[in-house]
């Protein structure tokens, strides 16, 4: 499916009034042609159900017309002009008519009036019907005019059909007229509507407007919708209203976590600083201590441990010649001098030795806390991009701030 685009939105031709009108003609279209078909329906139902009888009754009132006819004393003159005009009448009406006189008719009016009756001959067109058929028998006001018929002989037939194709002929003719009236109404309804339309969803196109300048880059979110109407839309725009409002909330609660944030950073700046001169300056001091000691140590050289176990091999040679020789309080004292001094000087070379250790240790403790330093110093690049980022995102959410945040000397 493809992505609509800025410009396939709000296409004149993709309008939901457009959609709506559209929708409506079409409806009324469906519905009118339904009603067509309806009434076409109906037309063929009452004729299967009611054509013979409807037939019926046209059938009888032909035959009370030749009847009324035959009451006149030139009745059999009168029908052959009476005759046409009931045909032409039934044929408008959408019945096909015949009356057909019998033998007894036919030879009577010869003998009394000297021309043959036709009646109204039999012209029947193809096609589906119903017919009804009456006989008009013979009375005693018959009998002047049909003289060779007796009372209750038949004297002819009526016969009437109702076709099916005259019915839907006259069901189009009568939804030829109704259809320009339809198209009409039609018309006049889909413009009605339109114009109810139009003026009705004013306010959601003033709501559209207000959310196509929120929908643009860099828009203000300061801008609200009017309220003019206490239906859906009002409600709606009261609801955008309410929503952007919070959204100002959040953004303003957002740059007041900036600013505290930038805050932040700035003091652990400061912070940082002051902490590096001073690891700086612990670090220097501790590598001179230890350039100092090893310079001490190449000047003078501490004694190697083969010059202690010669030193104490001799103070007990000595020991062992002077218990040869006797006591003497002198030597006695003079060998145990010797002793303590040579215990000093293991000492001061124990603690010489640990000393240096220890400064080795925390010179490599110093390197470490400087990397840990710049490793900070990372860190903070990496949260002042956060901050940055930050506030972009509330600048281009709230062009405003920035105007009230930036002095009026950087404006």
């Amino acid at each position: 499916m493809r992505p609509q685009t800025s410009h396939d939105i709000g296409r004149f031709d993709k309008s939901f009034l457009i959609h709506m009108i559209k929708d409506f003609f079409l409806v009324l279209v469906a519905v009118t042609i339904l009603e067509f078909g309806l009434k076409a329906a109906l037309v063929y139902y009452k004729f299967k159900v009611d054509g013979e009888r409807q037939a019926a009754v046209v059938a009888e009132d032909l035959a009370e017309n030749v009847r009324a006819i035959m009451r006149n004393e030139g009745g059999p003159v009168a029908a052959r002009t009476m005759y046409p005009i009931l045909d032409r009448n039934w044929d408008d009406l959408g019945y096909k008519v015949a009356i057909e006189p019998s033998d007894v008719t036919i030879r009577s009016i010869e003998q009394g009036f000297g021309f043959v009756p036709e009646g109204i001959p039999a012209a029947w067109p193809d096609g589906h019907y119903r017919e009804a058929t009456v006989r008009i028998e013979a009375e005693t006001f018959c009998l002047t005019c049909h003289s060779e018929a007796n009372v209750g002989d038949v004297l002819g037939q009526v016969r009437v059909r109702n076709y099916l194709d005259r019915d839907f002929a006259l069901w189009f003719e009568e939804i030829t007229f109704s259809a320009g009236l339809a198209v009409g109404k039609i018309v006049l309804h889909s413009i009605l509507l339109f114009l109810i339309l139009r003026a009705r969803m004013e306010p959601l196109l003033r709501l559209r407007s207000v959310v196509s300048n929120l929908a643009r880059a860099f828009g203000s979110l300061t801008e609200r919708a009017e309220v003019r109407t206490a239906d859906e839309f009002g409600a709606l725009a009261h609801d955008l209203n309410l929503f952007l409002d919070r959204i100002n909330r959040l953004i303003d609660e957002l740059d007041h976590v900036l600013r505290r944030v930038v805050a932040v950073n700035d003091d652990i700046v400061k912070l940082q600083g002051d902490l590096r001169g001073r690891i700086d300056g612990v670090v220097s001091g501790t590598r001179q201590l230890e350039r100092d000691a090893m310079l001490r140590a190449k000047r003078e050289p501490l004694l190697s441990e083969e010059w202690f176990d010669a030193v104490r091999a001799s103070v007990a040679e000595l020991d062992t010649r002077l218990a040869e020789v006797g006591h003497q309080p002198q030597a006695g004292e003079l060998l145990e001098n010797l002793r303590a001094v040579i215990g000093n000087a293991d000492a001061q070379i124990k603690t010489s030795e640990a000393l240096f250790e220890g400064l080795a240790a925390l010179g490599d403790e110093t390197e470490a806390l400087k990397g840990a330093m710049a490793e900070m110093a990372r860190m903070e690049e990496r949260l002042k991009s956060i901050m940055e980022s930050g506030g972009m995102l509330v600048r281009r959410l709230r062009p405003d701030l920035v105007d009230q945040n930036t002095p009026s000397g950087a404006r």
